[in-house]
């Protein structure tokens, strides 16, 4: 017998294929669910769940460092980073504090923010120039981000220079004395695409994993690819009769011996009966799976042909029962493949196979 386990048998793309056009639906519905879910969050998210408008005053500084020549600057020069550290500090937000005491004192419009929103509200950035940095405040009002704005300048420009060695001086360049409003960078449209084509490639990538790791049996060729069987083709297929004619011949006890529990085989054998005339000395025997004492009446038939019922987890079941009745000395002679999809199998030859019904 030629031995052929299953796992090693050639990637067969054209069924792959085949097999993935037929769940296109799900794929589409996938699709779907996953472009509602992700998009459609996104958008509720961002535009429909939108928190307040909130107003961004922006200040602009030109840092003199006390190393004046250009490669020393580059060495010594405050990255971002460093700057959003320097304005998150301690030191830096009671002297920002203070700055607003006074600016309260001076104005009619009281700000009162706590350590804690200062250091959420302000953020710090590097410019077109390594010279050049820049503190965004952003509150949910656009007099509370320029009166924080103006005492973050107050305090870059008068007490900031004293406390970094290598800072020479701070001037502003731009102040923050206006704020705008921050207008979000919402783009449903393109998260929308962005979550389709990803739960296409996702449903298609878990589909080919499916596909590929699946045991399902689809075609009577991969009976003989896969395990080495033999096979008389389905119940539909026209050369039925001569390969029960030759796979037979002498035989004069044949048992139909059913796969799955729920293969009747009485009825396999009837449908037998009718493709190839009266089947003299053919009986019919349950599953092994339902009933393992059906191998004592195997062991007298001159042949058995399986009935595999074609589709998802056939072929586990089919390694199990071979094994069995080898070990049981009952010896397969062929497979017959029934509830067959006669329409995959016409695709994947290539052309109308005659005598189908």
């Amino acid at each position: 017998m030629r031995e052929v386990y299953y796992g090693k048998e050639p990637f067969d793309l054209r069924l792959t294929v085949l097999r993935m056009l037929r769940r296109l639906h799900i794929i589409a519905v996938i699709t779907v669910l996953g472009t509602v879910l992700f998009g459609g969050g996104y958008y509720v998210n961002k535009v429909l769940l939108c928190s307040e408008d909130m107003y961004a005053a922006e200040s602009i500084y030109r840092v003199e460092y006390e190393m004046s020549e250009a490669a020393a600057v580059a060495v010594i020069y405050i990255n971002e980073m460093s700057w959003n550290t320097y304005v998150g500090t301690q030191d830096f937000i009671d002297a920002l504090q203070r700055q607003l005491e006074r600016a309260n004192r001076e104005n009619s419009l009281q700000v009162s923010v706590s350590d804690e929103e200062l250091r959420r509200v302000i953020k710090a950035f590097l410019k077109s120039d390594l010279r050049v940095s820049s503190t965004v405040v952003t509150t949910e009002s656009p007099e509370k981000s320029v009166r924080i704005a103006l005492a973050v300048e107050a305090v870059m420009t008068e007490e900031f220079p004293g406390w970094i060695r290598e800072v020479a001086g701070i001037s502003v360049i731009d102040s923050g004395d206006t704020a705008e409003k921050v207008i979000p960078d919402v783009r449903p449209v393109r998260a929308v695409i962005l979550s389709a084509v990803l739960s296409l490639f996702f449903a298609v990538a878990a589909m080919l994993l499916k596909e590929v790791r699946d045991d399902s049996i689809w075609l009577p060729a991969l009976l003989w690819k896969r395990y080495g069987l033999r096979t008389a083709g389905t119940l539909e297929s026209r050369e039925l009769a001569e390969n029960l004619s030759c796979f037979f011949e002498g035989k004069k006890r044949v048992a139909v011996c059913a796969v799955q529990e729920g293969v009747d085989s009485g009825a396999v054998l009837d449908k037998l009966k009718q493709k190839a005339g009266e089947l003299a000395g053919w009986s019919a025997a349950a599953s092994p799976i339902s009933d393992p004492e059906v191998c004592r009446e195997l062991r007298r038939a001159d042949g058995i042909l399986l009935a595999l019922k074609a589709g998802a987890h056939a072929g586990k079941q089919l390694e199990y029962v071979r094994e069995y009745l080898e070990q049981q000395g009952c010896e397969i002679t062929a497979v017959v493949l029934t509830d067959a999809d006669e329409r995959l199998i016409r695709e994947y030859y290539g052309f109308p196979r005659r005598g189908v019904s």
